[in-house]
């Protein structure tokens, strides 16, 4: 426990570990060819693998997981007919969790900085991959690697950035954030994440929980709109190129629940301010993506939101 919080310690003050850096290697990994500025790659405090991903998953009924309560928020997917839970507060030690679903191999990823989960087909061009914490940010937002090539991947776009597989993009499995019990209501054969490492970490605590209620991030962003707390949740939707941000407060103004069309395509959006959490629905076409505002924000720096005009008339 006490190493993920002196870990947690070092990302605020990693943007001074680099400041008088200017080489090319980051804990390892060239990023002189990278497709994004080099320098807004910076370290985020533990070097590469110093978070550890989980690459051999266990799995257990949800009546034997006493770590779960009912209230748990859960990273719930489902790909190749297999449904399995991922505990956010697991997830939070460790980022990635390299598993296979129904015979699909798939990346389950959260990002705490950003309050990113995403899920990712791990298979590129016919190769599967699996992916470590590379130790470096970028946006304000971990960035993964693959330990067969060990290029760089965004984990919130889920494109490689750096590398010898720089430019290909990963394919998403839509995940759902919610609490255990609505994700087995859905869907009742899920099995949950086994801790990982329960031996060494106390999963109780959350290494986080300073920063979650923090007002600053930590690192440079491309793109920031001060006029939303950056850590205000969004549900972010795009299609066609275009992208469009629901915003918790916004959404709560509008009496918890919204009704919209984005890009031909309907979608509805509920948020429950006691419990911190967004339900939608939306078509399979359609990228949708749960985050703190400020991250939203870095990666679509052209977004619409929701409500907005309204709200500033009001």
């Amino acid at each position: 426990m006490r190493r993920v919080v002196e870990w947690a310690a070092l990302a605020l003050a990693a943007p001074l570990l680099l400041a008088a850096d200017d080489g090319a290697d980051r804990y390892g990994f060239d990023v002189e060819a990278a497709t994004v500025p080099r320098a807004a790659i910076v370290a985020g405090g533990p070097g590469r693998d110093g978070i550890r991903s989980v690459d051999a998953p266990e799995f257990a009924p949800p009546a034997e997981a006493s770590w779960v309560a009912a209230d748990t928020p859960v990273v719930g997917v489902e790909a190749g007919g297999e449904a399995r839970s991922y505990p956010v507060h697991l997830l939070e030690y460790h980022q990635i969790v390299n598993d296979v679903l129904g015979g699909v191999p798939v990346a389950i990823t959260y990002d705490p900085l950003a309050a990113a989960p995403l899920a990712f087909r791990r298979t590129v061009a016919g190769r599967t991959l699996t992916f470590g914490v590379s130790g470096l940010v970028y946006n304000s937002n971990f960035l993964m690697y693959d330990r067969e090539t060990r290029s760089l991947w965004s984990q919130f776009i889920g494109k490689a950035i750096a590398g010898p597989l720089a430019g290909k993009t990963l394919a998403r499995i839509r995940v759902r954030q919610v609490t255990e019990t609505a994700w087995l209501a859905a869907h009742p054969g899920s099995r949950v994440l086994v801790r990982p490492d329960r031996f060494r970490i106390d999963y109780r605590y959350s290494p986080f929980s300073t920063y979650m209620i923090a007002d600053s991030i930590p690192f440079p962003v491309n793109a920031e709109d001060r006029r939303h707390h950056p850590k205000t949740l969004v549900v972010g939707v795009r299609a066609n190129g275009k992208a469009r941000a629901y915003l918790d407060s916004l959404v709560t103004k509008a009496g918890g629940s919204v009704e919209d069309e984005f890009e031909g395509r309907e979608i509805r959006i509920r948020y429950d301010p006691d419990a911190a959490v967004f339900t939608w629905d939306a078509p399979d076409d359609l990228e949708v993506t749960e985050a703190y505002w400020f991250a939203w924000k870095a990666f679509h720096p052209e977004t619409q939101i929701w409500g907005d005009a309204k709200a500033r008339e009001e």
